[in-house]
């Protein structure tokens, strides 16, 4: 499947998962060199296949984490005034503020505001994002990283294409993640985990990092009227 960008310029988040994105291509490149491109089940390639799902996650938290931060900071970059972030945000900054009058906070003189929100910025994060890493991607996880972070309410709800339900995606996803947990902490796993299943990973990470990325513009140019990025298309999905 080939991700491309419908319209300039490209997205930072974007120009990093395609490049950690070679390291799961090259180990499908491995497997083709020792056990070539015939059917039937390849030997001694497995621990390919279980790296390139491991490496394939990483990607994914990579991925959310670096979308959300870059979402973040463009709206304020834009911002004129604490309101181009939806009032139900504002209202999670302020709480962590220990702060009574919310109108007041926002109200603070020169950049008073900006500061609070880049402090509500870093609490969010650090919430979500343990050693670097983002905590468990799931889509409930996803969901609450940006609904706190930039007001983008239920992002999961849509993750689906032609072929796929959300309900559907969402399940692919916590089966990447649950397989990718048998793999880290006890290496084997009652599944065989084949090249077709990388593949096909790699895709559903592909159509989640597009829609996920246009969703956020959506909001982005909803509420600055400007758009930092173009779009992107994996497939037909966008």
């Amino acid at each position: 499947m080939t991700v491309r960008i419908l319209r300039r310029p490209p997205a930072p988040h974007f120009e990093v998962i395609k490049k950690n994105m070679r390291e799961i291509n090259r180990l499908l490149g491995i497997h083709k060199e020792i056990s070539g491109e015939g059917p039937g089940y390849k030997h001694n390639v497995q621990v390919l296949n279980k790296s390139a799902l491991v490496l394939l996650l990483a990607c994914w938290e990579a991925y959310v984490e670096d979308l959300a931060e870059n979402c973040f900071d463009v709206m304020l970059d834009y911002a004129d005034d604490p309101t181009v972030f939806p009032e139900h945000v504002l209202a999670i900054a302020v709480k962590e503020l220990k702060k009574a009058d919310t109108l007041a906070i926002w109200g603070l003189s020169k950049d008073g505001w900006r500061r609070a929100l880049k402090s509500h910025k870093q609490r969010i994060l650090d919430k979500y994002v343990a050693k670097g890493s983002f905590n468990t991607p799931s889509a409930a996880n996803v969901d609450r990283l940006f609904s706190e972070l930039i007001g983008l309410t239920s992002l999961s709800s849509q993750w689906f294409w032609k072929g796929s339900s959300k309900d559907m995606s969402q399940q692919r996803l916590a089966d990447l993640i649950e397989l990718r947990g048998t793999i880290a902490h006890r290496v084997d796993c009652p599944t065989k985990v084949t090249k077709t299943m990388v593949v096909n990973y790699k895709k559903l990470i592909n159509r989640l990092a597009v829609i996920s990325h246009n969703r956020a513009l959506a909001l982005i140019y909803a509420r600055t009227d400007k758009k930092p990025w173009g779009r992107y298309r994996a497939g037909k999905t966008t």
